[in-house]
């Protein structure tokens, strides 16, 4: 497997505040990767520094996806090279329908031709979607949204999609449901690397993960042998 995104001790500073402090990670094509660890940590503000979302200025290292350094690119450039995020929260548009949505995430896609049909591939996988693609999004529960939110980053033909906190605010059996989805997605392709609190579940879905703790990588691994860490364990996953 080739790496599709490297992090090379990458720092990012909120003016003189150190918050992430010279972690290197790799993430390849087809894999799918989870960081992990307690809030404050700087999982979030990596995953932002990747798709462009945090203010380039207090970057330091290399952020290389795809075999060029993107660091200090803006959002959309990087969506255009085929790298988006879903965000933490969902951020759906609540006054635009579910098709409308997901007709945003399509506007750097010049292949008008093909939207229609990957729309209907979204509906196949989320068929709630489908059913309630008329309805507007602020509307929908929050597992709904999320699915929707999902799509709306799926219909741009990502090569590498970033989750923040997919199961944040969502009952147990849609987390569940969410997850077997981003499984599939996994299986289909696409490569992903997702932020999540939840350890247990994060790292039953991924293969490797890296655990954060106060802006340093302090465990890394197959996700296997990360479950079964009597650290990981201790601290991550109440045993």
């Amino acid at each position: 497997m080739a790496p599709i995104l490297e992090l090379q001790d990458f720092h990012y500073y909120y003016g003189n505040i150190h918050t992430v402090k010279g972690i290197n990670m790799t993430v390849n094509e087809g894999e799918m990767v989870t960081i992990i660890g307690a809030n404050g940590a700087g999982k979030t503000t990596t995953l932002q520094s990747i798709s462009g979302l945090k203010d380039g200025k207090g970057i330091r290292g290399k952020i290389i996806y795809d075999g060029k350094e993107i660091q200090g690119l803006s959002g959309h450039k990087v969506a255009a090279r085929g790298l988006c995020q879903v965000l933490e929260g969902r951020h759906v548009f609540s006054k635009l329908t579910v098709e409308e949505n997901l007709m945003t995430g399509a506007y750097l896609r010049k292949d008008a031709k093909n939207v229609k049909s990957d729309m209907q591939d979204i509906f196949r996988r989320f068929p709630r979607l489908e059913e309630r693609r008329n309805q507007l999004a602020g509307t929908l529960s929050g597992g709904e949204q999320q699915m929707l939110a999902i799509g709306r980053a799926l219909i741009n033909r990502p090569k590498l999609m970033l989750l923040d906190e997919p199961s944040l605010g969502l009952a147990p059996v849609i987390v569940k449901e969410v997850f077997k989805a981003i499984r599939e997605i996994n299986k289909d392709g696409m490569t992903i690397l997702f932020v999540e609190q939840n350890s247990k579940i994060a790292l039953n879905t991924a293969n490797r993960g890296y655990v954060m703790q106060v802006g340093e990588v302090a465990m890394e691994g197959y996700c296997k042998d990360l479950l079964v860490n009597e650290e990981v364990k201790k601290a991550y996953l109440g045993g």
